[in-house]
């Protein structure tokens, strides 16, 4: 998936006409289902803010009395029936988790772009606020790209007075989409001597996640860094952390590669994850 991203992101270059929706690859496909795995789920569509359909999966604990829900946005390339295999171990702990597809992803409408999936991201956290079946108790968790749109649709969508919204999850993302692209061009010698003008002309950093840093709500934040990121540099990681207001929390995986924290390292880091969603329970 990220070596394709990689590819892609050469290719395309060339013909760039300086959008940041070029970031985008997603996919149509069907990779997985939660029933396969024995957890309880439900498919469902709801309107983004431009009236574009959304596509969005809920998996529910079994436990009668859940302790609360994560919405997850999901990282680049593919879709949410491949990414929701970071967060199925959830339910059996006792939480909720809903995830949703950007237009253009899935079985969502429209076509991808940042604009697009930050207002497809407010709609999600909307949509959770107003279903009154669901827990009270709400954490957002962005993944990779799904950092940098989380942090922008928390921080537009007038969600500061909401006391449901108990902390934000960071994992592996980055703090500019122009230093990010600046990065995957200088893995390649072809690309590498123009690494600098080619990010700066033709990538757009009008979303870049440390514009709305200070906008975001007064609640704790945990950032998930990779110490061996190959997708998302480290250093980018880091100075995401340090542009986060106050209270925050740094996790570094040792040795860890992209979104590994749940996956190779998921003995440590899983029961590190469900203490830090107890302790900002209400």
């Amino acid at each position: 998936m990220f070596r394709r991203f990689t590819l892609l992101f050469f290719l395309c270059f060339p013909v760039l006409s300086g959008c940041t929706h070029d970031f985008f690859f997603p996919t149509r496909r069907l990779y997985h289902r939660p029933e396969a795995l024995g957890i309880q789920s439900e498919w469902f569509k709801f309107p983004s803010k431009d009236g574009t359909t959304i596509t969005g999966l809920l998996m529910k604990t079994s436990r009668p009395k859940p302790r609360g829900i994560l919405v997850q946005f999901h990282g680049n390339g593919e879709n949410m029936t491949s990414h929701f295999m970071f967060s199925y171990w959830l339910p059996a702990q006792g939480y909720d988790v809903f995830i949703f597809d950007y237009r253009g992803y899935g079985a969502s409408d429209g076509k991808p772009s940042v604009k697009g999936a930050i207002e497809d991201g407010e709609s999600a956290i909307n949509y959770v606020l107003k279903r009154r079946d669901l827990p009270s108790d709400v954490f957002i968790w962005g993944q990779s790209l799904g950092g940098a749109i989380g942090i922008a649709s928390l921080a537009l969508g007038h969600f500061a007075q909401n006391p449901r919204i108990k902390a934000l999850i960071i994992e592996n993302s980055f703090d500019s989409y122009r230093d990010m692209a600046e990065a995957v061009l200088s893995r390649s010698w072809i690309t590498w001597p123009l690494q600098w003008p080619l990010s700066r002309l033709f990538i757009s950093d009008r979303y870049a996640p440390t514009r709305y840093v200070h906008q975001l709500p007064h609640i704790p934040i945990l950032v998930i860094a990779s110490s061996k990121d190959r997708i998302v540099p480290f250093r980018l990681e880091k100075r995401l952390f340090e542009e986060l207001p106050q209270p925050k929390t740094l996790w570094i995986v040792s040795g860890g590669d992209h979104l590994s924290a749940f996956t190779r390292f998921g003995d440590s880091f899983k029961p590190k994850l469900l203490e830090f969603l107890d302790e900002h329970r209400r």
